[in-house]
């Protein structure tokens, strides 16, 4: 009866420490998603006044949003942070009606 009060408990603690793990996890998600979100939307403000397009534009938000994200501590790569941009410019567009 002992061993299984033991083992029940060290399941409840992986069990816990996983599920902390993931909130931590969903916290920096949150966290990157509206980093990213708001350097779009200033890339796009500025990309109006100085005639940025396309690819600069793009540039600008991976430069950015890198170098907010690492002030913050947080290690992202550029690949998934590319896809978050393209989401981020597709769902704005959205928004916006712009096909």
């Amino acid at each position: 009866m002992e061993t299984i009060v033991y083992v029940l408990v060290g399941i409840a603690f992986v069990l816990a420490n996983l599920f902390l793990h993931s909130k931590k996890m969903e916290s920096k998600i949150k966290i990157v998603r509206k980093i990213v979100t708001h350097v779009v939307e200033y890339v796009e403000q500025i990309g109006k006044l100085k005639n940025l397009h396309g690819e600069a534009k793009k540039n600008m938000a991976m430069v950015m949003a890198k170098k907010a994200l690492s002030q913050m501590h947080i290690k992202i790569s550029d690949e998934l942070l590319d896809t978050i941009i393209e989401s981020i410019v597709f769902y704005l567009n959205l928004q916006k009606g712009v096909k």
